[in-house]
């Protein structure tokens, strides 16, 4: 009987090539103290690292070829550096990053560890006060990343640009198809979008991050208040349309409130007629991550009603 596939990453047999690459990276005087495993799934590893000589701690992601899931480290790399640019956002360092696999028999990226907390472990228990500043800091934060501009929609490069000249219906076309892995799901959507791909013109490419969710927001308590630490994860960006990261902002519970929208807006128009096309995005996240939990049942089939469509039935 055949096995499956097997993964090429065990926590025992990492620490030494690590150290190998560290001493690459940060001189031969390098330790390593201690890591902690941070995320496992199938041939993927995110793992956090005390170093010493220098006295560092490091975030190290580590995918094997058959990892499952999206690992573009050069070029999460190279948009974390146009943040760090562009941006008064605090972003990690990035040390090193490789997808050849010829220091290591894996890709990696390796990022300057920034200390903080979880949005989704602290929002609950946040004063008025503490709720409106933060909820500000994020608003702020989405606007400043959305005010990085590109002359074309589509994927990032690791040289920062759009390589490939595309209308913004064609790289969202695109974009559902490479996501959205259920080939019904991915027809259903586009149909919806083709009915209303008329909403979808003259519009401009701006950083999206599409991934602005409760665990990718540290913060940090400075001086009585909570301070944005920083954003994480870069890896599912493009030069897509500030709007669907508002759509999904505001799907996802907790993340938005009068405030955020004050802030954002002081940094970033707001159209008109981002109400009409935020069902839309809001759909492609819906069938993205299609789930038969009683509650993004319940958001699909309200995002749904608010298209006037009906949901397939195998969703449900």
């Amino acid at each position: 009987m055949n096995p499956g596939p097997q993964s090429t990453l065990a926590i025992g047999q990492i620490e030494n090539p690590l150290l190998v690459l560290f001493s690459q990276i940060f001189g031969s005087h390098v330790q390593l103290i201690k890591h902690t495993l941070l995320k496992e799934k199938f041939d993927y590893l995110v793992l956090s690292v005390q170093l010493c000589k220098p006295d560092l701690t490091v975030v190290v992601k580590l995918a094997g070829p058959q990892a499952l899931i999206l690992c573009p480290f050069e070029r999460t790399a190279a948009l974390y550096r146009l943040v760090a640019d562009r941006t008064n956002i605090t972003v990690p360092e990035v040390f090193s990053a490789d997808e050849t696999c010829t220091e290591l028999p894996w890709k990696y990226l390796i990022l300057q560890h920034i200390q903080g907390i979880e949005w989704a472990n602290i929002h609950r228990t946040l004063r008025p006060d503490e709720l409106k500043a933060a909820y500000s800091e994020i608003g702020v934060a989405a606007a400043q990343l959305h005010t990085i501009r590109f002359s074309n929609f589509g994927e990032i490069s690791v040289s920062g640009i759009v390589e490939k000249t595309c209308s913004f219906q064609d790289a969202f076309r695109e974009r559902a198809q490479a996501f959205i892995k259920d080939e019904a799901f991915f027809e259903f959507f586009m149909s919806v979008f083709e009915h209303r791909k008329y909403l979808f013109v003259d519009l401009g490419a701006s950083m999206t991050h599409e991934d602005l969710h409760h665990y990718n927001l540290l913060f940090q308590p400075q001086q009585g208040r909570w301070r944005l630490a920083t954003i994480l994860d870069f890896d599912k960006a493009w030069a897509g349309h500030a709007e669907s990261d508002l759509a999904r902002l505001e799907i996802w519970r907790g993340m938005t409130n009068p405030d955020f929208w004050e802030a954002y807006s002081s940094v970033h128009t707001i159209s008109p007629f981002y109400h009409e096309r935020r069902p839309v995005y809001q759909l492609f996240w819906c069938l993205e991550f299609a789930s038969s939990t009683e509650q993004h049942l319940a958001d699909t089939l309200q995002v749904c009603h608010e298209l006037g469509v009906r949901l397939p039935k195998r969703f449900i």
